[in-house]
């Protein structure tokens, strides 16, 4: 269906700071009983909840435009529905993912993960938003392959025994939430030298997003941990921004690249990622998150293609279908 966003900006008050408050609204009263939020919602839950955020006008407007098949709502489709209804430029930032040491010389090194650092380095200064993710585990994290081996963390009934557990298997840990965990060697402990940013990485100006420091839970996206039970404040900086279209870069392609390209795109962001500036932990694995990611609507591009893609600000034609298209493949952004 079609949807009026001048009439939604116009009859509402639209203003940056109106949306990010929306959007913190709408996350705080998704939450179910197991604590995972699929990031959708009720229609009742969220026309009360946008009423208190000030948006009462053409409701059933925006409701009906960000439904899904079960009969709720889409929360990210009405944020980004929000967001676009005042857009009058395309606005890019880069978002570099976890050029970490541990990632390039340490305990979860990837192949050629080094060679990512020089091409993010010549992209860097075409952008004035940067954003670097970083994974900050406490030492106790339940991606570990040694906490979950020593029992720290029970396996579900049924499968493999704590103890017996094998480094990169992926396994179903209790929780809570319950969530299905490839289990790591130890990596970017908080405060530790793997955590730290690559030496040879560009990371003057720019804002960095940590992730991954709920002990409970893994996260791969830079936006979101793996059971969508809380959220970096990545989105709510690209919305006060005004980001429209985010660039997509770093480690690794098949796990923190990819959910992170996916999410941008699951926000109705448009999303690039730029191969020469991505590196992957397995080649199989990371030809299969490419693939997942097209189907998500994300562009692969070169390193070349920025420069001109930066110059496309004023044409805006594509945004309300990037949002249609970020809600028909919803399901692909699953970790």
């Amino acid at each position: 269906m079609s949807i009026d966003l001048a009439e939604i900006k116009r009859d509402n008050g639209i203003t940056k700071s109106k949306v990010v408050e929306c959007f913190e609204m709408l996350c705080k009263n998704s939450q179910t009983e197991n604590q995972t939020t699929e990031l959708k919602l009720i229609p009742e839950k969220a026309k009360e909840v946008l009423k208190q955020c000030g948006i009462e006008n053409n409701l059933d407007q925006l409701l009906s435009f960000s439904s899904c098949e079960d009969g709720k709502v889409f929360l990210t489709t009405i944020v980004s529905t929000l967001h676009a209804s005042m857009v009058e430029n395309r606005k890019f930032a880069l978002i570099v993912v976890d050029v970490q040491n541990d990632f390039i010389t340490g305990s979860l090194a990837v192949s050629g993960g080094s060679d990512v650092v020089p091409v993010v380095n010549r992209l860097t200064p075409l952008f004035s938003s940067v954003y670097r993710t970083v994974d900050w585990h406490p030492a106790d994290h339940i991606s570990f392959h040694s906490n979950v081996n020593k029992g720290l963390y029970p396996t579900a009934e049924g499968e493999c025994p704590n103890a017996d557990t094998q480094l990169f298997q992926t396994v179903t840990v209790e929780g809570p939430p319950k969530l299905k965990q490839t289990l790591w060697p130890d990596h970017c402990i908080q405060g530790s030298k793997g955590a730290e940013f690559h030496p040879e990485l560009n990371v003057e100006g720019g804002t960095r997003i940590n992730k991954g420091m709920n002990k409970m839970v893994d996260s791969y996206s830079g936006f979101w941990d793996n059971g969508d039970t809380s959220h970096t404040p990545l989105y709510s900086h690209l919305l006060r921004e005004g980001v429209t279209d985010v660039v997509v870069t770093g480690i690794a392609t098949d796990y923190c690249v990819g959910f992170t390209a996916l999410d941008a795109a699951r926000h109705g962001l448009k999303t690039y990622v730029v191969e020469d500036a991505i590196r992957g932990v397995a080649p199989d694995s990371s030809a299969a998150m490419i693939e997942r990611c097209k189907a998500g609507g994300v562009v692969f591009i070169g390193e070349n293609d920025v420069p001109g893609l930066l110059e496309n600000t004023d044409d805006i034609s594509d945004i309300l279908p990037t949002i249609t298209t970020a809600k028909i493949h919803y399901s692909t952004v699953s970790k």
